[in-house]
């Protein structure tokens, strides 16, 4: 009873731990990732992407979950990106990277993680 109650954890946990290995969270999308598409024809470096993503994954979540990228448009990620970074405190710079990295990251989307239209 034993070997089976622990041969069937062991298959439940192998089962998440791959799962996690093999599906990349396509709503928050790495920097690494979006240098070479949609940051790339944004002007967006590794650094400014990589800033953007931690302020995003970080700061923002201070007061409220994370949003799925796909869910707004670029048009409201800009208003929200308005309101907010000021309560946030964030710097011009700072700000400006969570910009890049928003509108790098709503772009690289495949549709199907889009709820409405990139514009």
């Amino acid at each position: 009873m034993r070997t089976l109650l622990g041969t069937g954890l062991s298959a439940w946990f192998l089962f998440l731990l791959a799962g996690c290995a093999f599906d990349p969270n396509v709503a928050f999308p790495s920097a690494r990732g979006l240098v070479t598409g949609a940051g790339a024809q944004e002007g967006a470096d590794l650094a400014t992407l990589e800033r953007g993503r931690k302020i995003y994954t970080t700061s923002c979540t201070e007061c409220h979950v994370a949003r799925p990228i796909g869910h707004y448009s670029i048009e409201a990620w800009h208003h929200f990106v308005g309101i907010m970074a000021p309560r946030a405190g964030l710097e011009a710079g700072d700000r400006a990277a969570l910009e890049a990295y928003l509108l790098a990251a709503r772009r690289s989307l495949p549709a199907t993680e889009r709820k409405i239209p990139t514009r």
